[in-house]
């Protein structure tokens, strides 16, 4: 069965990975707002020609079978990597000034303000307006770019996507009293790394990261205690960049 979504909102796309059945090939993960049902998921997108945030579009989807996540979705008709996101059809974008009420939009769908919520919901996406949000950056010495000398070789290939970089950025926050601290897996964060590798610790300004940003976050399919941070919306007027710690 078919359902087309009218209206749905593009709010975050993770760091391209790749796809199980071919390493060469790579996939990504999107979330976003459909006014009938709140905060879906849809992937797999190719990575080529994924729709911006903020923008608008009409697409159809179907259920996955291998996600059995309430909010999860697959596009319909042709999935050939080349020509999967040919698929949305691009309706309008929500202006900067407007996109504050989005907020709004999501509570009236009861969308989970927190990780707790969510998890006693057994709701696998959220939208959480974090107290104490701080960024953080860990090393990852599984890289092939990590500047620490690996001992011994383990034979294996070299990873891809977000294990690709020798930096991983976390944020840590508090929310309804429950300490988290979730890998950003937000694509445009990663962009940045790749392009300036020397310049990480600039990442929350080039994010626009503030203590009003507020975080999709959602969980893995086959971890669904496990939490990631989809993608930082900034929709408030004021904010005000955060530090780093390493």
């Amino acid at each position: 069965m078919t359902l087309t979504f009218e209206g749905f909102t593009m709010l975050g796309t993770t760091v391209p990975e790749p796809a199980k059945s071919d390493a060469n090939r790579l996939y990504v993960c999107s979330a976003g707002y459909q006014p009938d049902l709140g905060l879906v998921r849809i992937y797999p997108l190719g990575r080529v020609g994924a729709p911006k945030r903020w923008s608008v579009s009409s697409v159809t989807v179907e259920r996955n079978p291998k996600d059995s996540r309430r909010e999860s979705w697959k596009l319909a008709g042709d999935r050939s990597h080349e020509n999967v996101n040919s698929q949305f059809r691009r309706i309008g974008e929500w202006s900067r000034s407007d996109r504050e009420r989005l907020l709004e939009l999501c509570s009236s769908r009861k969308v989970p303000t927190s990780i707790t919520e969510a998890n006693e919901r057994r709701l696998s996406l959220a939208l959480v307006e974090p107290d104490h949000l701080d960024f953080e950056i860990e090393h990852n010495a599984d890289s092939p770019d990590s500047p620490q000398l690996r001992l011994f070789s383990d034979g294996l290939p070299e990873p891809l996507g977000a294990k690709r970089f020798p930096q991983i950025p976390r944020l840590v926050f508090t929310s309804e009293g429950t300490r988290h601290r979730l890998m950003l897996r937000d694509w445009g964060a990663y962009e940045y790394m790749r392009k300036n590798p020397n310049r990480v610790s600039e990442l929350p300004s080039a994010l626009h990261l503030g203590p009003r940003s507020a975080l999709l976050v959602g969980n893995l399919n086959h971890q669904r205690n496990a939490w990631v941070v989809i993608s930082v919306l900034n929709v408030r007027i004021a904010q005000l960049a955060l530090g780093v710690a390493v």
